[in-house]
């Protein structure tokens, strides 16, 4: 099977909402560890964070060649703070995968004292997917994507 992918930097995340209609496959939305899907997983894609010269976290695609899906993990460089609501002023770090065929896409949040999360998974035999994460560092906004695989 042969992939290809390209890196777009500094893409908006609402680019990553589905359009169209998206078909539901085996393990669509599945936990990669409850599954068995992320045992013997391999990053096969990643991309840093990055707000100016400060790197913020590590934004990585998993792929399960066992179970042909692929999922992005989000891991923050210091644990979030308080977020994701009008007292705190900034949204909490969050990732998604998307699947570039039909469009389908899930979501994780690092949550106040977590510094990383997971999203679910996608199917991805013959098709290709990117991850794609968001950083509000209280001053301002860092998002980045991977390459699609």
């Amino acid at each position: 099977m042969t992939r290809a992918g390209v890196v777009v930097g500094g893409i908006g995340l609402a680019m990553v909402a589905a359009t169209g209609v998206s078909s539901a496959y085996t393990y669509d939305g599945s936990d990669p560890s409850a599954s068995g899907c992320a045992g013997g997983a391999t990053t096969v894609e990643s991309a840093t964070v990055k707000n100016g010269h400060v790197t913020l976290g590590t934004l990585v695609l998993r792929y399960s060649t066992a179970c042909h899906t692929a999922w992005a993990r989000l891991t923050l460089n210091q644990t979030q703070g308080a977020c994701g609501n009008a007292s705190a002023g900034y949204d909490c770090a969050h990732a998604f995968v998307t699947r570039n065929n039909d469009g389908r896409s899930y979501n994780c949040t690092v949550y106040q004292g977590q510094s990383q999360c997971y999203t679910p998974m996608v199917y991805d035999k013959d098709m290709t997917s990117f991850a794609q994460a968001g950083i509000d560092d209280v001053w301002s906004y860092a998002d980045t994507r991977t390459a699609a695989y």
